[in-house]
């Protein structure tokens, strides 16, 4: 809702030339300072395009889905006076290795972690999008991931929304056997609350058993074999494993493994 709010407001802005020197943000830092109430609006915002044209109102609204991309400049008054795009892949790039935190552990705000979880979501994300993932990614994730519990304990709804807690769950999943470790009683704690979803902690405690090289109880986890073809993780219990997973609010087996074009047909007890 804050993105939407300013990207609107800013696009009802007229155009017109700014002062330099002026310091530039990335779309994080611009929403950070906005919601800090760090930075005002100048009434004259310019956009101004890769080439260094000025655009119109109407090549605004075009281009919206390039202003994450953008640098945003304010001058001297902390005033933003005008706004630069970017190519969008070199912005993604650079964005997604820009420090998350400037000052450590002191700029995180227990009261208030959802646009640092937000941040740290979305890295995750388009990490994976990217073909080649970068693994420093995760490890910064993960670093502040762990500040955050340090200082903070586990995020709730409260400070962080709804999707908090599901952040948090998601870098530790992506992290390694020592952390799913490490952390799996307090998510397991935060899920019987209802602040992560049960089908989280399903498939972190398959991820666990396989780490172990113990058969999984949700038939959550595939792996891959040498022909580049799927196959189930050893599963213990087949029989009842549909159950277990309704416990968990996950679909029957045989709807899941469809998705990797495997079949199960193992007859379901009831408890």
């Amino acid at each position: 809702m804050l993105k939407r709010l300013i990207i609107l407001l800013l696009i009802v802005c007229t155009s017109c030339d700014s002062q330099l020197p002026l310091q530039e943000l990335n779309y994080d830092q611009m929403i950070d300072a906005m919601s800090a109430q760090k930075i005002t609006m100048s009434s004259d915002v310019i956009y101004v395009d890769l080439d260094g044209s000025v655009l119109s109102k109407d090549q605004v609204k075009e281009r919206s889905n390039d202003l994450p991309y953008a640098l945003w400049l304010v001058n001297a008054d902390s005033v933003l006076v005008k706004v630069q795009l970017r190519d969008v892949e070199t912005a993604r790039l650079a964005n997604k290795t820009a420090p998350l935190l400037k000052n450590g552990a002191t700029d995180i705000d227990c009261t208030d972690l959802s646009r640092l979880l937000e941040r740290i979501y979305n890295r995750d994300q388009d990490n994976r999008r990217d073909n080649l993932m970068d693994e420093s990614i995760d490890v910064q994730n993960l670093e502040v991931v762990e500040q955050i519990l340090d200082k903070c304990g586990m995020p709730t709804p409260d400070n962080s929304g709804y999707e908090g807690p599901n952040t948090i769950w998601l870098v530790i999943q992506h992290a390694g056997p020592d952390k799913r470790k490490k952390y799996f009683a307090d998510l397991l704690a935060s899920s019987k609350k209802g602040h992560i979803d049960r089908q989280s902690i399903a498939l972190m405690q398959d991820r666990m058993l396989m780490d172990d090289g113990q058969p999984q109880l949700y038939g959550s986890q595939v792996s891959m074999t040498d022909n580049g073809a799927y196959e189930l993780y050893d599963l213990r219990d087949p029989e009842t494993v549909d159950s277990r997973r309704a416990m968990m609010g996950m679909p029957p087996l045989k709807e899941y493994l469809m998705h990797f074009d495997l079949e199960f047909n193992v007859p379901q007890k009831t408890n």
